[in-house]
């Protein structure tokens, strides 16, 4: 919780304003004027005492801003790591150099389409090919001064758009980007009267992950991939696909990251007020800082409700996941769960279809442990490290005395076939077919864990 006022990251709408009308915009549009430059540095001075590491510029539309770039060449003054999340129209060729210039960490572009009948009719005419234009100017410049900014494209999936998830994934290897991060729409601010517009099936959504990862898959990118997906569908993804999705089982990190809105009033989800206007029962968690003005013991009193509620939700309550083998550390955002109960079903829809999967062995295949794995085994506690670029995952497996003397055979790298000789010596009571049957239980476990293949 929220009792040293450790926060690392925030996400700040610097503004208000914007050029477009996207439809699906979660931010609702507002008479307060944008706090100035001043009081923006006041913030980032009072902030980084409490541990402020990184500031994510978001909007409305950020540059919109006169003074944008005075604010993240103060963040970068003040050794934070700052990012932007842009739609990439306003910015002049002359003005992306002097922002990568900047020494930004990551420009996010919004790009709601692979082309520009699908994007312009989601965020307003004439808006792709600008986009389209600054991202490539910003990827060319980024190669050829070897600047270090990484350039993402952000896409949230919706009706209107599903049906160009193989372009997108083409179109964003063709620009040579270094990320994709696609969302399901989330039904509130400007989305929330568009339903029957916008709406996609659980079903729906589903196909299109696996449209997705399929291509993403085929092409062998070295660019990264990232879905808003809950865990299970992560999992089935990775496994049926052979790539590695981020499997986020505490995905609220209320209480570490800070939304700050464009006056400079704080709260510890920016997804918060949309969904607070669709769900009246969260409106008791909107108690906002003013970080202006009131003393950090004010965020802690603030805070703690939502806290302390986001912290106690579970998929416990929910029968479908009673049997799930992920429910004890399966922790998902209480704001999704709440708002978007079809990402729970279609949690559960990849669990029946992870259960459908199969490794096809036989007595000469040999088992490795993935060579992005690391391990260790003290007593009977199995610790798994999973990193592989920016992907990281900790798991801790509680092993039976048989299951442990299995993945010490496993980590020889050694078939099926001698694995099955060395437990036969030890395990002499248990008939060969019940071996076989332990074995196969535990090879399917930790291959749909991603932690061993076959060859």
């Amino acid at each position: 919780m929220l009792n040293t006022m450790a926060i690392t990251s925030v996400r700040w709408d610097i503004t208000n304003r914007c050029n477009l009308s996207c439809k699906h915009c979660y931010t609702a549009v507002s008479e307060y004027q944008d706090i100035p430059y001043t009081k923006i540095v006041e913030i980032i001075n009072k902030l980084i005492p409490l541990g402020l590491k990184e500031i994510n510029l978001s909007g409305r539309e950020p540059t919109m801003r006169e003074d944008l770039f005075e604010i993240i060449n103060w963040g970068q003054k003040k050794s934070l790591k700052v990012n932007l999340t842009t739609n990439g129209t306003t910015l002049t060729g002359s003005e992306i150099e002097k922002l990568l210039m900047t020494k930004l960490n990551m420009i996010v572009f919004s790009l709601d389409g692979a082309s520009a009948i699908t994007h312009d009719k989601i965020r307003s005419k004439g808006s792709f090919d600008k986009t389209l234009e600054n991202i490539k100017h910003c990827v060319k410049l980024i190669k050829e001064n070897d600047i270090e900014t990484k350039i993402g494209i952000s896409f949230t999936l919706q009706k209107l758009n599903a049906g160009e998830c193989v372009d997108i994934i083409n179109l964003c290897d063709h620009l040579q980007i270094d990320f994709l991060g696609i969302n399901p729409i989330s039904f509130c601010g400007s989305a929330s009267c568009r339903r029957s517009d916008l709406y996609l099936s659980p079903e729906d959504i589903s196909h299109c992950w696996e449209e997705l990862c399929d291509s993403y898959r085929r092409i062998h990118p070295n660019w990264e991939l990232y879905l808003g997906t809950f865990p299970m569908e992560a999992k089935f993804l990775s496994v049926k696909y052979g790539i590695l999705l981020p499997i986020i089982y505490t995905g609220c990190s209320a209480g570490r990251t800070l939304y700050i809105d464009p006056t400079g009033r704080a709260l510890p989800c920016y997804m918060l007020p949309p969904i607070a206007e669709e769900i009246v029962g969260l409106k008791k968690y909107l108690n906002y800082w003013n970080i202006l003005y009131e003393p950090y013991e004010k965020a802690h009193q603030s805070f703690k409700p939502f806290i302390e509620f986001a912290e106690s939700y579970s998929q416990k309550n929910n029968k479908d996941c009673e049997e799930c083998l992920d429910i004890e550390v399966c922790r998902r955002c209480p704001l999704v769960a709440l708002s978007d109960p079809d990402a729970i079903y279609r949690c559960q829809l990849a669990r029946k279809k992870l259960d459908a999967l199969t490794i096809k062995i036989d007595s000469k295949t040999k088992l490795v442990i993935k060579e992005y794995v690391r391990w260790e085994l003290n007593a009977d506690i199995l610790s798994i490290t999973i990193k592989k670029d920016n992907y990281l995952n900790n798991k801790k497996i509680e092993l039976s005395p048989f299951a442990k003397d299995m993945w010490i055979a496993t980590t020889k790298g050694i078939s099926v076939e001698n694995i099955l000789i060395e437990l036969r010596q030890k395990w002499k009571s248990i008939s060969t077919a019940e071996l076989q049957k332990k074995l196969n239980e535990f090879i399917d476990y930790f291959w749909k864990e991603c932690i061993i293949g076959v060859q």
